[in-house]
């Protein structure tokens, strides 16, 4: 069967000419191409390792992206660096018998619950600047038509960083390694941070910076460093004029403090008065479902595009089957009087719910000066 009678494939070549002429950045095109490399070829993880003005193998992309996975990329023993030195695509079906060339690779990659491995060479006029490689939880060999996948990623990810650049490629390469390098170590302290912060695991404080990176339309690196800069550490507080604040709500506390430091960020914002007020109710009054219903959880609050966003989560059961917030007052008994208010008071608030938690997402609009831009508070929060 040809290409042309392969919509699979026809989908693929397609997406591939439309991302060698759209104007996408180095960055974006290496993950591309190790996403869709991890996609295709039926891999848990993929990364593209480029040389280094020393010759040195540096991972430059890697998909799932700041997992300690991507680690396994860059050891010395990996496949990857075998292709590198040889120029040649490299297998290894099953690395609970390993080739004998990468020992400590497969004990490595076992215990992260890898099986199998193959890596290709990347090159240019047959000088090779790098490889691509993919990892695969199962064991088993790679088939002749996934290895010329590989290597057709590979030629694209060489042909984008050419097509990309008028400079040389070992220059672009310095920059890239220097801006992943400071990125990557912004992510880890940031979710460090979140970590200790909330009382979770670095796994779980990561993908809150993955969704405030999300909802905030900014790349996971910029976010990280916000953060950074904004939250408080052991050395350092931060005041009402930071863009970003994060805060844990828990059983053991009363929410009085949390509601002060709130009051204090908002004021920092330039609201003030009855819409100060009314949104710090909204605030407490969705804080205080989660202490008593999921026995707490957490409190974002970011300036964003003119305006306030709080998200307030919890991991608790999820709101019942069927709810609905009362259309009329309730009663004031009524279990679901707060959120009947928080929506009163906000009613653009989003709910998302399921067994596993519930998330509350409130919007309150900055006020404006008089030359119709938001306040000077605003100016700084990024997004």
């Amino acid at each position: 069967m040809s290409a042309a009678d392969d919509p699979a494939m026809m989908d693929l070549l397609a997406e591939v000419s439309d991302t060698l002429v759209a104007d996408l950045d180095t960055d974006a095109l290496l993950h591309w191409v190790s996403e869709r490399g991890m996609q295709l070829l039926s891999a848990q993880a993929a990364g593209i390792m480029l040389a280094d003005a020393r010759g040195v193998l540096r991972l430059l992309a890697v998909a799932p992206q700041y997992t300690p996975q991507a680690k396994l990329f860059e050891t010395v023993s990996a496949p990857s660096h075998w292709s590198f030195a040889t120029g040649q695509s490299l297998v290894d079906p099953d690395l609970e018998d390993p080739d004998p060339r990468w020992p400590g690779f497969a004990v490595q990659a076992g215990a992260a619950g890898f099986r199998s491995v193959t890596a290709v060479p990347m090159r240019i006029h047959g000088e090779i600047i790098g490889t691509f490689s993919v990892l695969r939880h199962r064991p088993g060999p790679f088939s002749d038509e996934q290895l010329r996948l590989a290597q057709a990623l590979a030629n694209l990810a060489t042909v984008g960083l050419l097509v990309k650049r008028d400079t040389g490629y070992r220059r672009v390469l310095a920059a890239r390694s220097q801006q992943i390098l400071i990125g990557r170590v912004a992510v880890e302290r940031a979710r460090g941070i979140l970590a200790e912060l909330l009382d979770m695991n670095t796994a779980a404080a990561l993908q809150e910076l993955r969704r405030h990176a999300m909802r905030t339309d900014r790349n996971l690196a910029a976010t990280a460093t916000e953060l950074v800069r904004n939250l408080p550490t052991q050395h350092r507080n931060t005041g009402p004029a930071s863009a970003l604040l994060v805060q844990p709500i828990t059983m053991a506390s009363s929410l009085a403090p949390l509601r002060d430091l709130v009051r204090q960020w908002l004021s920092g914002t330039g609201l003030s008065g009855t819409t100060l007020d009314s949104f710090l109710l909204a605030i407490h009054e969705a804080a205080t479902n989660a202490q008593e219903h999921a026995r707490g959880g957490r409190l974002w609050l970011w300036r964003h595009d003119g305006s306030l966003w709080c998200e307030i989560s919890d991991d608790g059961p999820g709101l019942p089957a069927g709810f609905e917030i009362p259309a009329g007052m309730p009663h004031i008994h009524h279990q679901q009087t707060g959120l009947w208010l928080i929506r009163r008071i906000c009613p653009d608030m989003l709910i998302t719910s399921t067994t596993g938690g519930t998330r509350l997402l409130l919007h309150q609009p900055l006020p404006v000066q008089s030359t119709g831009s938001p306040s000077a508070a605003d100016s700084d929060a990024g997004g």
